[in-house]
């Protein structure tokens, strides 16, 4: 089992179903979805036996994982060689957003840090253990339009670099969407080099 594929299932264990803002949604998960979690990330779409979402494939250079079929893809951050290393995934009605980073190494996730001219930070926490560091950042729009969290880890030893983000534009898409953004972050592969 590579870092990558190791680091997105103890985070999805360790951060749950939940990123802070309010009590966690309980979620059970079907043997079905787990099994076509842990599959590779193919280049057609496929349906979760856990909800009636469909969800498509989605394959960078270094990277793939599955999101919502129906929902806007938008490249964001590009690598030295062209590739995407970050992606912003947009629900069709627009209250929610799932993010991922992931270089060939290491970089830095410019586009989802704070924005402070129209943002504020509800709170940051930050694990360090065995050269391995979990930062995770909850935010909120000044405007009260939407709040947001992201989790970046940095593997210093081996130097990587993963982030994933969710945001949603108030408590009802967050408990809509926070199941399937569990599913984004689990169907997450990272390709060897």
């Amino acid at each position: 089992m590579n870092f990558f594929r190791c680091f997105s299932v103890c985070l999805v264990i360790v951060l749950g179903c939940s990123i802070g803002f309010a009590a966690p949604v309980q979620q059970s998960a079907t043997s079905a979805t787990l099994k076509s979690a842990s599959k590779k990330v193919a280049s057609k779409s496929k349906k979760s036996q856990k909800d009636t979402l469909q969800y498509e494939a989605y394959r960078g250079k270094w990277y793939g994982l599955y999101f919502p079929l129906g929902w806007t893809v938008s490249p964001s951050l590009r690598g030295n060689d062209g590739a995407d290393d970050s992606v912003f995934f947009t629900a069709p009605d627009s209250s929610a957003e799932f993010y991922v980073y992931c270089p060939r190494y290491s970089g830095k996730p410019t586009d989802i840090e704070l924005k402070r001219s129209t943002e504020e930070q509800l709170g940051q926490t930050i694990e360090e253990k065995d050269g391995v560091r979990i930062r995770t950042v909850r935010i909120k729009a000044k405007d009260e339009s939407y709040m947001r969290a992201f989790e970046d880890t940095v593997a210093f030893m081996v130097g990587r670099r993963l982030v994933f983000g969710f945001k949603f534009r108030d408590e009802a898409a967050r408990v809509k969407y926070n199941p399937v953004y569990v599913y984004f972050k689990s169907s997450f592969r990272k390709f060897t080099d």
